[in-house]
C-alpha cells in the first residue's frame, strides 16, 4: 500500500523555539499549518460537535453543557485521519524533540461557546498518560482568536521540570474518575487562574492566537483557560506525538484506552492506536478505515463513571 509522506510546515520550528520549549514548557507557534488544513478540520471539528459520541458525552469538559469535546477522532473521521498521516504535525514532532522516530499518541478538541463562564482549572495531563518518556508534546491549536483573557490556553512557565504528582484538576467525569483512583498519592494542584495568580505574573504564558496558531507545550506542564467571551466562543484542536524512547505503561488511574492498543507494558509505542508516523508509516500498524471503540472496553469505562 502506497501512503502519502507527511507535508512540511509552512516554516520550521526555529532554534529558539525548541530552547524556549525545553525551558519554559510551551511555545507559541504560528504559520506552521496552511489555512487549507486549519479550514478542514475546523469543518470536522463543527462535524463531531454536532454528532458527539458516546466518548464525547461522557467526558463532557463542564455538566452544565456549555463546553464540549471528544478524542480519539482519528479512529473515527477521515479529516482527522488525514491531520495525522498528512498533515505537517509530525515534522513539527520531529523538529521539536529532534529524534528519528514520530508516533501519534492521540487528538482532542476541546470548545467553549461565548458566554461560558466557568475557566478550565489548571492542571497537568502527564500523569494521566499511559505512556513513560520524556518525547511528549501536545499541539493545541486554535481555530478561533482568543487571548488570555478569552479563553487562550494559558501554561505556567518552567512547571513541567517541578517534581510533582498531581492528580488531574478538572470537572469532567473521565478526569474525576482518574483523580479518584490516585487521590492516596497524588498531591492536589492549583484549581483556578486566581490561585495561580498568586505567584509572580511573568511565571504565567499567555499569547492572543489568530486561527491556526499553535501553542505547543510539554504535558508534564501546568495549563489552564478563563471563561469565554461574551460574544465569541472558542474551538480548539489538540494533536499529542511522542518521539524516540517512549514506552507503553498502563496503569490505574490513567486515561481510558477504549481500543485494543496491542501492546503490553514497556513496549515502545506503536501498533493501530499509536501508529508510527515517521520516519515512515509502518502499514501494517497504520488504521485506515473508521473503527468505533470496543464495546466491552467502552462499557467498562462507562461503568466507571456511572453511565453504564
Amino acid at each position: 500500500m502506497t501512503v502519502q509522506a507527511p507535508e512540511a510546515p509552512l516554516r520550521e520550528l526555529t532554534d529558539e523555539e525548541v530552547a524556549a520549549y525545553r525551558d519554559d514548557g510551551a511555545i507559541r507557534a504560528s504559520g506552521l499549518f496552511s489555512d487549507e488544513w486549519v479550514g478542514r478540520i475546523a469543518e470536522a471539528v463543527d462535524y463531531v460537535l454536532a454528532n458527539p459520541s458516546v466518548l464525547a458525552q461522557a467526558t463532557a469538559d463542564f455538566s452544565d453543557g456549555k463546553a464540549n469535546g471528544d478524542a480519539f477522532m482519528w479512529k473515527t473521521h477521515e479529516a482527522f485521519r488525514d491531520f495525522v498521516f498528512r498533515s505537517p504535525a509530525s515534522r513539527v514532532a520531529q523538529r521539536l524533540f529532534g529524534s528519528r522516530t514520530v508516533t501519534a499518541f492521540y487528538d482532542q478538541v476541546f470548545t467553549k461557546p461565548r458566554g461560558t463562564s466557568k475557566p478550565t482549572p489548571f492542571h497537568e495531563d502527564a500523569t494521566s498518560f499511559p505512556v513513560d518518556g520524556d518525547q511528549v508534546c501536545a499541539m493545541w491549536i486554535a481555530l478561533d482568536s482568543c487571548g488570555p483573557d478569552t479563553a487562550a490556553l494559558t501554561v505556567v512557565r518552567g512547571s513541567h521540570r517541578w517534581e510533582r504528582d498531581r492528580a488531574p484538576v478538572t470537572s469532567s467525569l473521565m478526569h474525576r474518575a482518574m483523580k479518584s483512583d490516585r487521590a492516596e498519592t497524588a498531591a492536589p494542584g492549583p484549581e483556578t487562574r486566581r490561585d495561580v495568580l498568586t505567584w509572580d505574573e511573568k511565571d504565567l504564558l499567555a499569547w492572543d492566537l489568530a486561527p491556526g496558531d499553535a501553542v505547543i507545550f510539554h504535558p508534564a506542564a501546568l495549563h489552564g483557560a478563563t471563561g469565554t467571551a461574551p460574544a465569541h466562543g472558542r474551538r480548539a484542536f489538540v494533536s499529542r506525538w511522542l518521539g524516540d524512547g517512549v514506552t507503553f505503561q498502563p496503569k490505574k488511574g490513567v486515561m481510558p484506552i477504549l481500543w485494543d492498543p496491542g501492546l503490553a507494558p514497556g513496549d515502545p509505542m506503536g501498533g493501530p492506536l499509536f501508529p508510527r508516523v515517521l520516519p515512515a508509516v509502518d502499514t501494517d500498524e497504520g488504521q485506515w478505515e473508521a473503527q468505533q471503540p470496543d464495546p466491552e472496553r467502552l462499557g467498562h469505562f462507562l461503568r466507571r463513571i456511572g453511565r453504564g
